[in-house]
């Protein structure tokens, strides 16, 4: 059976080939100097460099579609490279360097489209990738694809099916939750996340994609248990005796906490239970929330996990009013930042372990690094620079239980 499998593998793989051979001479207009029109993810890119010189801020298109070359090359590379399962750590890295090598195309400084660009010098910054449609002639200049582009537009993108299916874990909790107790008869129940490793962050060729979420990879060397739900006004104020709230019910997240009482609320926790409670790292957060997997956090994939309200950013819904991940986490995606233990900072871009980057003074003007929020364009790895007094979304956050070392 495994040999059958093998040669049907195989032949898919050739098949995929030919079709890629063919669809080549399709494209042969390009070599000849017509236009086409390639749709894509634009993006600056030093976004997609570890340390970017001041030549290297062109734009790039990672291209998905446009013309029969470009789809049966994303077909090929998702076909060989994004297995059934899902993508581990290596497994990411591997297909985001395939997309690196094989649909990148430089935009020439000196396009037409670009005569009016004013991010440009000294106050270059490297704007969020645009979901764009390129249209110019291609041309090869030492190993990279180049496009004089005469027309940049908005678009809309259709990546493959593969990649928008729900995240199934490599593996599951093997561990009993753990029960906060919070008072004579409410507790908080708090399920095992696995150690592991993943690509944190968003792999270049995504849209949508900003320059704070460079794709790097991360291990985990310790569980840890973490809070199903974000913390209750319920459980806020039989902790803490007060709720900041301004739209008050039981079951709703607490509303805009302050930082400081976040620490307090997690010191009362330690202390009832005889465990080590905190806030988790912006890693341990996206770990868990991406379930241990690689995959791209495309927003469509957590539809039905999204507890964002009809309201906007005013109020989420009451918690475990949408479906809980695979691990049993509910209201991990919504239309509020969770804050984490996390100053807010660029991502780094080079591989780390245990990574954790606690702010400086704990005061209202500190930033923290705020996650969950999941739109149309933000996916699960957006982060965002939060301070105490909330702007556009409220704030929330749900609690981490180290593991007992003994």
């Amino acid at each position: 059976m495994r040999v059958f499998r093998c040669l049907c593998d195989s032949l898919i793989h050739a098949l995929i080939l030919l079709s890629f051979g063919i669809s080549a001479l399709l494209g042969l207009p390009t070599a000849s100097g017509a236009e086409v029109t390639l749709q894509g993810s634009l993006v600056c890119n030093g976004a997609c460099m570890p340390e970017p010189k001041g030549a290297d801020h062109v734009l790039a298109l990672f291209a998905i579609d446009g013309t029969a070359e470009v789809r049966a090359e994303v077909e090929r590379i998702v076909t060989v490279h994004f297995p059934e399962q899902g993508l581990d750590a290596d497994g990411a890295q591997k297909l985001m360097d395939e997309f690196s090598a094989r649909l990148k195309y430089y935009i020439a400084p000196d396009s037409p489209a670009l005569k009016d660009a004013k991010n440009t010098g000294a106050g270059h910054y490297c704007m969020p990738a645009t979901a764009s449609a390129v249209t110019g002639t291609i041309s090869e200049k030492e190993g990279k694809k180049w496009i004089a582009a005469t027309r940049i537009e908005p678009c809309k993108l259709k990546y493959p099916a593969k990649m928008l299916t729900p995240d199934k874990p490599f593996v599951m909790p093997s561990r009993e939750p753990v029960v906060l107790k919070i008072g004579d008869k409410l507790t908080l129940r708090c399920v095992q996340i696995p150690v592991g490793k993943f690509l944190m962050g968003t792999p270049f060729y995504m849209w949508p994609y900003h320059v704070e979420e460079y794709p790097h990879l991360v291990t985990l060397t310790q569980d840890y248990f973490l809070a199903e739900i974000p913390i209750t006004q319920e459980i806020y104020e039989a902790v803490m005796g007060s709720n900041p709230s301004i739209v008050k019910d039981p079951q709703l997240p607490v509303q805009n906490p302050l930082f400081a009482d976040t620490q307090r609320f997690c010191d009362i926790l330690s202390e009832k239970n005889g465990k080590k409670v905190r806030l988790p790292t912006s890693a341990e957060w996206e770990y868990a929330a991406r379930v241990g997997t690689s995959n791209p956090a495309f927003a469509e994939k957590y539809h039905e996990q999204n507890s964002s309200g009809p309201d906007g950013y005013k109020s989420p819904l009451k918690v475990k009013s949408k479906k809980p991940s695979a691990w049993g986490l509910y209201d991990m995606a919504s239309c509020w930042w969770e804050i984490t233990g996390d100053k807010a900072m660029y991502h780094v871009r080079k591989a780390v372990v245990d990574p954790h980057y606690p702010p400086g003074a704990e005061i209202a003007r500190s930033q923290r690094t705020g996650r969950g929020i999941v739109s149309d364009r933000w996916s699960i790895c957006t982060h965002e620079f939060i301070t105490e007094k909330a702007d556009y979304a409220g704030q929330k956050f749900r609690v981490l239980v180290e593991i007992d070392s003994k």
